[in-house]
């Protein structure tokens, strides 16, 4: 993947205050996301049951709310959903159930989600 610079990834990357229910584990795995609009090469920077932060080519330019399909060798495909993008960084959550998600990926992620900080 041509063009992801790292500061595209800090500026993403360091967040105050984290939302998620799920905890993030940090990855580093390439994989394919498949849209209406064709394959796109990413890499998965973190992933957890509910979604992950992929890295994106410079020119891919995905819209908030597309429905897509994240593969991901060995782990297989999982049914997403784009929520964010800023410059080459974007944001997916998972369609599947997270005990589902938590089958497929296995030890790469916990299978419980954790509540948000008060």
């Amino acid at each position: 993947m041509d063009g992801i610079a790292a500061r595209d990834i800090a500026s993403v990357t360091l967040r105050p205050r984290d939302r998620r229910r799920s905890t993030r584990v940090g990855v580093m795995i390439m994989a394919t996301l498949r849209a209406t609009r064709g394959f796109f090469d990413c890499m998965v920077l973190d992933v957890s049951v509910g979604g992950a932060k992929l890295a994106m080519g410079d020119h891919v330019v995905l819209t908030t709310g597309l429905n897509a399909t994240l593969i991901m060798t060995p782990y297989g495909a999982l049914r997403a959903q784009v929520v964010w993008q800023r410059l080459s960084i974007a944001g997916i959550r998972f369609l599947d159930p997270p005990a589902e998600v938590a089958a497929m990926l296995g030890d790469l992620v916990p299978a419980t989600e954790t509540p948000p900080p008060l």
